[in-house]
């Protein structure tokens, strides 16, 4: 993986930081350590970071800083649900900085990872000098009806949600259903499960990834941990994302695929007219989609996050 990543940026350490209840969280670090320190955020929840989004970022403006997030990536346990919450997240995210040594920093992620950041710059605005988030996930009731059940997505893709859900079964019921079926016995039910979940996944971020029979470890755990926090409602993050976004302080904008189905642009536009910030901007990416897989998407987040950079300086000499 290092050697992989030596073309993207210079590849600085690797350590499992130990955060308690037997969590040891991957961070990877990259680029100048003498730049502008930025957390990168990934989605999913349980996507992992992977070296291929340091190609987002200038390695000689930023110390890129990868986390994998609880039970993901390359962080153990993986999978491991019993610890892994909302809460959990946030906290790990101010250790790190705390570990650090940063007194401030940038922030990037995208969907869930967006998520994550614009919370965690509402709880904590001095902390964070500016933030690029792209396909902000809205975890409130719409937000998953709209992933899950029949008349959301499911309507885009009605051949794919048919192999995906079961018919004429609630939200708790699909839910329980893939629970089940990810704690089967069999090692093949439960990876025959997990990937029509993560295949309906894909579908909706315009992935065209066909996937193993037997999953890799790291697939299998984001399953698990998706299921996890879509049972639990995302642990109450919607309220607190409603609460925490006035109180945001640093330059953020937010970038929208006009082509998301994964976290379309009307649920964001939704959320925004009811919470009030001029610190936040959003641009409408026409034809983006959800995942950096969006060349149009990609394209337009490294952009920002170097004229992010450029900002900061521009601050710093006045």
């Amino acid at each position: 993986m290092i050697t992989d990543a030596h073309h993207l940026a210079p590849f600085i350490r690797r350590d499992w930081l130990m955060m308690g209840s037997g969590q040891q969280l991957h961070l990877a670090q990259y680029g100048n350590p003498q730049g502008i320190p930025l957390l990168y955020l990934h989605g999913g929840p349980g996507a992992g970071a992977s070296v291929s989004e340091l190609s987002l970022f200038n390695p000689e403006h930023y110390w890129i800083l990868l986390l994998d997030q609880r039970g993901a990536g390359q962080s153990l346990p993986a999978g491991e649900l019993a610890h892994n919450h909302f809460n959990g997240l946030i906290c790990d995210i101010e250790a790190i900085r705390i570990h650090l040594g940063i007194a401030r920093w940038c922030l990037a992620g995208g969907s869930f990872g967006a998520t994550l950041a614009l919370i965690y710059s509402g709880l904590f605005p001095h902390r964070v000098i500016a933030q690029v988030l792209w396909a902000l996930f809205i975890p409130s009731k719409e937000g998953v009806e709209w992933l899950y059940a029949p008349s959301g997505a499911a309507q885009l893709y009605p051949q794919a949600f048919r192999e995906f859900a079961v018919p004429s079964i609630g939200l708790a019921d699909l839910f329980t259903h893939y629970q089940l079926g990810f704690n089967a016995q069999d090692e093949q039910t439960r990876h025959d499960f997990a990937r029509r979940w993560l295949q309906w996944e894909l579908t909706l971020a315009g992935v065209p990834t066909g996937l193993p029979k037997r999953l890799a470890p790291p697939l299998f755990a984001l399953a698990q941990i998706e299921l996890h926090y879509a049972q639990n409602g995302y642990f109450n993050m919607f309220s607190v994302l409603q609460r925490v976004t006035s109180q945001v302080t640093a330059r953020t904008l937010l970038l929208q695929g006009t082509q998301d189905a994964v976290c379309p642009a009307r649920l964001l536009a939704t959320f925004l007219t009811k919470v009030s910030n001029h610190r936040i901007e959003i641009h409408s990416i026409v034809d983006g989609g959800h995942s950096l897989n969006s060349e149009i998407l990609s394209l337009a987040v490294t952009l920002e996050i170097q004229a992010m950079w450029a900002w900061i300086k521009r601050q710093e000499l006045t």
